[in-house]
This record gives C-alpha cells, sequence and structure tokens, in this order.
C-alpha cells in the first residue's frame, strides 16, 4: 500500500535493562526551548522529552531551521532480557499544513491567472508543474534525515559506531 504521509517505523532490540536505554538518551538530549539562538552551539543534538513508557524528540537545528527533520517518537517494552524500543519518525503536522495550503492557494492563483487570459498556456503548465517538482524535494530530503535520526538512534542506544 503506498503512503502518503511520510513516517517510518522500526525497532531496536537490545539486552540492556530500560534504565540503562533512557540514560544513554538522555545525554544527547536536552528539554525543549520555545526561543533558541542559531549562535548557541553549545547543546545536545536532540531536544524533547522521555520518562519509562516512551519518549518525544526532535533534532536541534544547527544554524538554520530544517523544515523536514523528523519528530521522534518511541515507546519502551520491557520482555525478559531486554528492552524493545519501537521508533516512529513523521513530518511535523506544521509542515504539512504548510505545503498544502500554498499548494492550494499555487493552484488556484496559477487557475484564476490562466483562466482570466492573463497567463498562457505554456506558462500555465510550467506553473502547474513546479510543486509536484518542490513536493519531491521534500520527500527526498525527509527520508535523508530518516537515515541520519535512524542512525542515529541505532548509534546512542546499542553503542554502534557509523
Amino acid at each position: 500500500m503506498v503512503q502518503l504521509l511520510p513516517r517510518d517505523r522500526f525497532i531496536i532490540q537490545t539486552p540492556e535493562a530500560l534504565q540503562t536505554v533512557i540514560e544513554r538518551l538522555e545525554v544527547h538530549m536536552e528539554p525543549s526551548k520555545c526561543i533558541r539562538s542559531t549562535f548557541d552551539l553549545n547543546h545536545a543534538p536532540f531536544e524533547g522529552t522521555i520518562s519509562a513508557s516512551g519518549f518525544k524528540m526532535n533534532r536541534i537545528p544547527i544554524g538554520r531551521p530544517n523544515a523536514v527533520e523528523p519528530r521522534i517518537e518511541g515507546r519502551f517494552e520491557t520482555p525478559p532480557g531486554g528492552t524493545v524500543v519501537h521508533i516512529t519518525l513523521k513530518l511535523h503536522p506544521a509542515v504539512l499544513i504548510f505545503v498544502g495550503c500554498w499548494m492550494f492557494l499555487w493552484y488556484s492563483l496559477t487557475l484564476l491567472m490562466w483562466s482570466s487570459g492573463s497567463m498562457s498556456s505554456h506558462l500555465a503548465l510550467a506553473f502547474w508543474g513546479l510543486p509536484p517538482f518542490i513536493i519531491v524535494a521534500f520527500w527526498i530530503g525527509f527520508w535523508i534525515a530518516v537515515e541520519r535520526a535512524r542512525n542515529d538512534l541505532l548509534r546512542i542506544i546499542l553503542r554502534r559506531r557509523p
């Protein structure tokens, strides 16, 4: 089945205790801030919250914000002999709303200008073809960020080297 909304799910199993996994994540995470300076480079790579049941976090942008960075949500299970971490990476809902509203405005204004005669058919076709290219760029950027987050989480939780 084709997935319309970008989302990735995976599971990490480790023989470590739950408290050890939480401590490893806490080392690389700090509390969320409403306003963060782009010049502040002395921070952890992730921000969010963590508890015994799960965590929610996202990468702290270096320099400028990145709209395609995934939101990371995880929940813990503690079967005998280790810990299982169920992780979901998904796009922020505000990005989806923004892209949807932008495409609606783009297509409606282009249709309005084309139907009023102020835009030729060839130019209208070029304008109608631009949003799919931008969506593909967002899609590729999101999946690159997902792979980076997956590798970081494997490195943090399992203590693997990339």
